[in-house]
Formats: C-alpha cells, sequence, structure tokens
C-alpha cells in the first residue's frame, strides 16, 4: 500500500521537497560550511555599525581610483575592519581631528595592512593556538608586510571584538584597534619610530598630508640635527613649506641651507596675532608678520595656521620657502637663477654706481628686457657706460622707505609713497580674474606703467620685487 501511494506521477511530486532537502544537507556535509552571503565585503563594511571611520578611509584613499573599493567588492580578502574607536586612537595619538588630514601614502599603507589578499581565514584558525580574541599570529598582507597585530610596537593590544562577519568573497574580523605596519613602527636609537613619537611634532610632520605634506622640510629639519626638537618638551614653532615648495628651489650654499632651516623655527608657541610686525627666528633673524582679514602672511608667504598641534609645539604651513635676507647681490643672483626673467643689467648696475640703498626699504628691480626697452643697457665698456649720477638717480627711482611685501599691498589695496630722489610713486591692486597684479606708476608721463612681475625676495637692505617697466625720475 505505501509503495502504491507513492508510485507514479504523484509520488514523484511528493518526493521533491524530500530529495531536494536531502541533496542541500548533503551538500553542507560535503563542503563543510554553509553557502556564503550574496553581499560582498564592501555591503558588509557599509551594513555594520561602527565602521564609518573605515568605510571614509576607504573613500579616502580610493578619491581618485576605485581600484582598492572594486578589489574588495570582487576578489577573496581577509579583512581586518578598525572600529570607530580605534580610529579615534589613532587621530588622538597622532594629533589630528580628521583620516582626510593624513597623508595619502601613509593611510594607504596603514589600511593595506588591513587586508590580506587572496586568502579566507576564519577567526578559529587565526587563534588556533592563543588565548581568546588575543592575536599574534603571522599573515601577508596587501601593503607587503606580515600582519603582526599584538606587537609591543602597536598603540595598545588589539583584540577582536567581533569575528567572522561572512561575506560573498571573505571575512571580516573587527578590531579595537588601528594597525601599524613595520614601516612606521620600525625605528632605532638615531631614528625613533613614528609610533614611538605619536604626540609630539616628529610623529605629526610625517602624518599630515594637508597640501601634500610636509616630509621634505621634516627631512631637513631632521638633517640640520633638530631630531631632538622635533622629540622634546619646550614647545616650538616649526614653519613647514609644503612639499610642492620646492620644487623650483634651491640652496646656494651650505651656510645658506643651514640659515634657511633655522629660520622656519620659532622658540615657543608663536602668537602671530599680537606679535606685531615681526617675530624672531632661531636664526635671529625676524619674519614680517601681515594679517589681512583672516589670512596670515609671513614675508608676504601665505601661512596657514590649523591648529596641528602636539605636546611640544605646532606646525604651521606654509605656501613658500622662506629665505633669510642676504646682501641684495646675493639675493639678485638668486633671483637670476630660479626665474625665467634675467637681472643682470640691475646688478651691473648696482656695482657700477656703488649706490647706498640703506636698510628697511621696498626695492623694485626691472627685469633685462626692461633695461634694454628703456635704452638703458649698462656695460662694464667705457664706451657704453652711462653717466653714474644720471644711473644712481634711476636706481633711486626704484627704491622708498619702508618694507612693504606683496601681502601688505595686497591688504591695502594702494600705497602712495616717495622714492629716495623725491619721485612719487603708486603702487596698486589691479583686481582681475586671476586674483590681480601689482602695477608700479612713477608719474613720469615718459614711462608706462610697470606691472610687478615676481616679489618678495628679502635682503638685507629691504624686500626685492621684481618689475617689467624701468622707472625713471620726475623731469
Amino acid at each position: 500500500m505505501i509503495r502504491k501511494l507513492y508510485s507514479g506521477r504523484w509520488a514523484s511530486w511528493l518526493l521533491l521537497p524530500f530529495l531536494a532537502l536531502i541533496v542541500s544537507c548533503n551538500n553542507d556535509d560535503e563542503d563543510g560550511e554553509p553557502p556564503r552571503p550574496t553581499e560582498n565585503i564592501v555591503d558588509i563594511i557599509n551594513d555594520t555599525e561602527g565602521l564609518d571611520s573605515l568605510i571614509v578611509s576607504l573613500g579616502i584613499v580610493t578619491e581618485e581610483s576605485n581600484v582598492l573599493i572594486n578589489r574588495l567588492a570582487t576578489t577573496e580578502h581577509t579583512v581586518f575592519a578598525p572600529n570607530n574607536e580605534a580610529f579615534v586612537n589613532l587621530l588622538n595619538a597622532i594629533g589630528l581631528e580628521r583620516m582626510s588630514e593624513l597623508s595619502e601614502g601613509l593611510l594607504s599603507d596603514i589600511l593595506f595592512y588591513h587586508l590580506i589578499p587572496n586568502a579566507i581565514y576564519e577567526f578559529n584558525e587565526i587563534d588556533s593556538a592563543l588565548t581568546a580574541y588575543n592575536l599574534s599570529q603571522v599573515f601577508p598582507t596587501l601593503e607587503g608586510d606580515s600582519i603582526r597585530l599584538n606587537e609591543a610596537s602597536q598603540l595598545s593590544p588589539t583584540y577582536v571584538v567581533a569575528p567572522d562577519l561572512q561575506a560573498s568573497n571573505g571575512v571580516i574580523h573587527v578590531v579595537n584597534e588601528v594597525l601599524l605596519p613595520p614601516a612606521i613602527t620600525a625605528g632605532s636609537s638615531t631614528n625613533p619610530s613614528l609610533a614611538s613619537t605619536f604626540g609630539t611634532v616628529a610623529g605629526l610632520m610625517p602624518t599630515v598630508g594637508l597640501f601634500g605634506g610636509v616630509t621634505t622640510m621634516n627631512n631637513l629639519f631632521i638633517n640640520r640635527g633638530y631630531r631632538s626638537l622635533l622629540t622634546g618638551t619646550s614647545p616650538n614653532t616649526f614653519l613647514s613649506p609644503v612639499n610642492g615648495a620646492f620644487d623650483n628651489f634651491f640652496f646656494t650654499s651650505q651656510e645658506n641651507a643651514e640659515n634657511t632651516i633655522d629660520y622656519h623655527i620659532i622658540e615657543g608657541n608663536a602668537d602671530f596675532a599680537s606679535a606685531g610686525r615681526t617675530i624672531n627666528t632661531l636664526l635671529g633673524q625676524p619674519i614680517y608678520i601681515t594679517i589681512d582679514g583672516n589670512s596670515l602672511f609671513l614675508n608676504g608667504t601665505f601661512a596657514a595656521d590649523l591648529g596641528f598641534t602636539s605636546s611640544n609645539g605646532r606646525i604651521v604651513h606654509l605656501g613658500g620657502v622662506l629665505r633669510p635676507a642676504e646682501p641684495i647681490i646675493d639675493v639678485v643672483n638668486f633671483a637670476d637663477g630660479s626665474s625665467a626673467a634675467s637681472y643682470t643689467i640691475f646688478l651691473t648696475a648696482l656695482e657700477e654706481t656703488g649706490v647706498d640703498l640703506g636698510t628697511n626699504k621696498t626695492i623694485f628691480m626691472p627685469t633685462d628686457a626692461a633695461f634694454e626697452a628703456a635704452g638703458l643697457v649698462v656695460s662694464i665698456d667705457s664706451a657704453a657706460r652711462l653717466d653714474p649720477a644720471f644711473l644712481s638717480n634711476v636706481l633711486q627711482t626704484h627704491v622708498f622707505e619702508g618694507i612693504n611685501f606683496s601681502a601688505d599691498v595686497v591688504a591695502a589695496e594702494s600705497v602712495s609713497t616717495t622714492a629716495l630722489n623725491g619721485t612719487p610713486l603708486t603702487i596698486t591692486l589691479v583686481s582681475g580674474t586671476d586674483g590681480g597684479t601689482l602695477t608700479v606708476d612713477d608719474a613720469n608721463p615718459e614711462t608706462e606703467t610697470a606691472n610687478v612681475v615676481d616679489f618678495d625676495y628679502l635682503s638685507t637692505s629691504g624686500v626685492v620685487h621684481a618689475i617689467d617697466q624701468v622707472l625713471l625720475p620726475t623731469p
């Protein structure tokens, strides 16, 4: 009777669900694990509470390219995912407020150190020889080094707080600390590890990625022998040009290099707002301060004082490298070698006349092309030499009392003054789509208004700006 009841077409229909169940159970037994979820690693991270900071950090690294996100969405990985608290701990240790301030290369290395590629390791595999949730196993990571999660060089002991979050292409283990690769934690007696200097300027400078980072200046400080200042207890303010500022910059000598580095350190926590016109540096030379609204300029160079503060001082980003004051002949030679224009005629004129420029002046330096256009080519050939008295008068038309950097003129919009020889001068900011141009008018109807084409070279005589016309004395 039973066989008959389950024979034929009806029997087959009734047995299908049971057969399917048996097949499913058999597959589970054969595979040793249930089917994987359909959501990939990226989906699981996005859906898991407490991983918001990791999501933001992954977005920073992949802002220019989606390679990392695509990899995590399609390729097998074991992921150690720091929770939000872990990122807070790291930022507090470094002295930053958000992960976007971290150097992109350093952030990439840190994130890659949390990814074991082309493998899926369940927590019981990782923890098989250890106490529960305490990690010190070694696994190769995407960063290139083998992961060591509970090394003494890490910020603190690392624990898995949520293991085995399954994804279609891997597994995620949530951890309570951001893991630091050996490139960060390794150090020596002469070169302490970054981890050991977290909380100091020495730890802050290589980690900050804003405006392209300040690692070039950091290396200059270290090579100058100032690691003790970067790691010490006494506060200092470190003026730090961004890496791009060094693209067209060069030191003229070893002494110039050392002086330039010293010129970027201010003892104590500098208060630019109340310092007045100048503030002194470790070199002993002052830096000139301009405050235009909420903008700070040092020697005419934009300075971003954004609160990157540590236990022993702070970093102030600079848009350019500050050169300490040198004799004007050295300054003209540097300008001649670092810009497209040439200033050899102006230099020859200074030497020919021996004019005394004094100190605390603003000086306009015409280009060679400007001298040639004005018919005032100076030569050491006696036949072509101009009358020294006339040439001295021309040079004095380019000099007036007081130091005015470009930022000072921009802040004032217009400066009216008198040259050393009594010629009226007006320096004006002419607004434009590119931010504006500085012009100089000598009130001489025979000359055209000059444009400032290069600016803010500091000399022992004052600040020097290059112009594209020769200024002539008032008739």
